[in-house]
């Protein structure tokens, strides 16, 4: 029952939290009103060795890599998941900077699922909103996505990524804790890795 009980908190904690501190992990953050009661709130984060300046390009630009610069994730691991899809960029676009408030950002070759621009706050931070990532058994989805660049001594940045959803049927919880908050955990844990490795090339 140890064991269990060890494997079980370990899988809660991944589901929730990665990379961060206990502080971190409670901060409030720019979009954290947009859904009100989440049923599931993960945070993550990195340190970078690049100033804000130099990492919000390549937030900037994220979305489907039919249309955007990807989301970074390596493409093995895109073709794996998702199937066939374009590779993530490994450069800045200048065409893709241009975000604003309403703009949606594609998530899928379709764009059947999209975020939506909710605020932004170059080079401070960028908050999409989703009511389309609704897969079974769930019926509907609110999510908010945010990611906040955090300015450090040294030219350095902290990035924290907090995502915030309330689906229903609520009946699901224990599936989406271990299934949807690990996958959360492996996404974003290599996209974070992906933004790292680019942005820490500015110099």
């Amino acid at each position: 029952m140890g064991a269990v009980a060890g494997v079980s908190a370990a899988v809660h904690r991944l589901a929730r939290r990665s990379g961060v501190t206990t502080e971190e992990a409670r901060r409030p953050l720019p979009g954290d009103d947009l859904v009100a009661h989440p049923l599931w709130v993960s945070t993550r984060g990195t340190t970078i060795d690049a100033p804000p300046s130099a990492v919000w390009p390549w937030i900037a630009q994220m979305g489907y890599p039919t249309f955007r610069a990807g989301w970074y994730t390596p493409h093995w691991l895109d073709e794996l998941m998702w199937g066939k899809r374009p590779r993530s960029a490994d450069t800045i676009v200048p065409e893709l900077q241009d975000l604003k408030v309403g703009d949606k950002v594609p998530d899928s070759a379709d764009f059947r699922m999209y975020y939506t621009v909710e605020e932004i706050d170059a080079p401070g931070h960028l908050v999409l909103r989703s009511t389309r990532h609704v897969v079974p058994p769930l019926r509907a989805v609110d999510f908010s996505w945010v990611f906040v660049l955090v300015p450090l001594p040294e030219e350095r940045t902290r990035l924290l990524v907090r995502a915030r959803v309330a689906y229903t049927p609520v009946w699901p919880f224990p599936l989406v804790e271990a299934v949807v908050g690990l996958g959360d955990y492996v996404n974003v844990t290599v996209m974070l890795r992906g933004i790292r490795s680019r942005a820490a090339t500015w110099r």
